[in-house]
């Protein structure tokens, strides 16, 4: 028999992405969009706490084909009935482990069941047991390098997940081969952007030490503008929780007479606005620093708090552009050396996510897939600790996971005995 040819119109594949958040609702659209114009494709968000705002959504579509279009939310109640009234090939499940789990849960319980795959919106590294054991039943894991592949590789056959791993460039970079630096070395930038992240560095002293650092360079170097660039404005959510958020702690630093009105400009938007000629990125991991390099920008990862799996930016150890709040201060700002480039993030384009989506779309529509209700029952009680996640207050949440810990040192106490 012959394989129908994806890329006629009347054997179009289809493929439904179900994001929760902003990041993952930006990782969506350009990867769908990596997949060429000759599919159906559909870009849904779920109902959850950390929906983003119709700004954030603006934000995060812009540069793609869903740039100035509606983004249908879907209730949870009503993801299975959207689900088979699209009847997808494919359910790319960009979003964190919780929802993940829930969405191919879902998607395995339809009449045909379409391909259950998953990825991350960013710097995928360390690659953790956790995050895999959400995705345990998925088909398929994108991952952004070889480097990430080899780690959750590894992961996965620790824990015995059978999963196809992708490798496939960030979509949002744009060279097609390693970049050059687009600055003559030790050329003072014009404009400092500092990429926030909201999980790194938790100790509020750390993130008052960034801010202070920051004002610092401003005041060596006049006329120099210095940004803080953050995901989101007061009172919206995003994809992780920040208990200490920069704008606050800018208000108070300021309040306190310890930095001028107007030495650090607050920004909210697409990092792609701000990385223009003659900037310089700063960050402690943020994937923003990929972007970045991306454009032949210097970039710097703040090495004071570590380079570590702890910070999230183990990804750009020996990269060349590691440095201390020191080195920014007086200018020392880089680029990643070539060998650390083709290894991580900017290896040439390939043909892999493209291939390996048209396979698995011919597998669902074949009915080839295997059946994976009994695999998603077994995970039921995580299932309903997603649905909790999805569903219920930030407050009945913690609750529920402070009530949870003292049985789960039982269990592991009686399974060690």
């Amino acid at each position: 028999m012959t394989a129908p040819r994806y890329n006629d119109a009347v054997s179009k594949y289809t493929v439904v992405s179900v994001s929760d958040s902003e990041s993952y609702l930006k990782w969506a659209c350009r990867t769908l969009d990596a997949l060429g114009p000759d599919i159906d494709a559909h870009v849904w968000l779920i109902d959850n706490p950390i929906l983003p705002t119709p700004e954030q959504v603006t934000h995060a579509t812009a540069g793609s084909s869903w740039e100035h279009r509606e983004i249908p939310i879907v209730n949870r109640s009503e993801l299975e009935s959207e689900l088979e009234r699209v009847t997808p090939d494919i359910v790319l499940a960009a979003a964190t482990g919780p929802v993940v789990q829930q969405i191919f849960a879902t998607g395995a319980h339809l009449e045909r069941r379409p391909a259950l795959v998953s990825g991350l919106p960013g710097v995928g590294l360390p690659a953790t047991s956790k995050g895999m054991r959400y995705r345990r039943i998925g088909d398929a894991f994108i991952t952004h390098s070889e480097h990430e592949r080899a780690e959750y590789l590894a992961v996965a056959q620790k824990l015995g997940i059978p999963v196809e791993l992708i490798v496939a460039r960030l979509p949002l970079l744009e060279s097609t081969a390693p970049p050059q630096p687009q600055f003559p070395r030790g050329t003072p930038p014009e404009r400092i952007v500092f990429a926030t992240q909201a999980k790194v560095p938790v100790e509020r002293a750390d993130r008052i030490r960034i801010l202070l650092s920051l004002t610092e360079y401003a005041r060596r170097h006049p006329g120099c503008e210095v940004i803080i660039k953050v995901r989101s404005r007061p009172g919206e959510q995003e994809t992780h929780h920040e208990e200490f958020t920069y704008i606050s702690l800018l208000d108070q630093l300021i309040a306190d007479g310890l930095i001028a009105k107007g030495e650090l400009t607050v920004a909210v938007g697409a990092m792609s606005l701000f990385l223009t000629p003659g900037t310089a990125l700063v960050t402690v991991s943020s994937t923003a620093a990929l972007e970045s390099i991306d454009r032949g920008l210097p970039t710097l990862i703040i090495d004071d708090f570590g380079v570590s799996r702890e910070m999230l930016n183990i990804a750009f150890e020996e990269s060349g552009v590691t440095g201390s709040l020191a080195d920014m201060i007086d200018g020392r700002i880089g680029f990643p050396n070539r060998n650390w480039l083709v290894e991580n993030y900017f290896q040439e384009p390939n043909c892999e996510l493209t291939d390996s989506f048209e396979l698995l779309a011919l597998r669902s529509r074949e009915r080839q897939l295997p059946d994976l209700r009994g695999a998603a029952r077994v995970q039921d009680f995580r299932r309903l600790r997603a649905e909790l996640r999805t569903k219920a207050p930030a407050q009945l949440v913690r609750g529920y996971r402070t009530a949870v810990k003292p049985l789960r040192r039982l269990v592991r106490f009686l399974n060690h005995r």
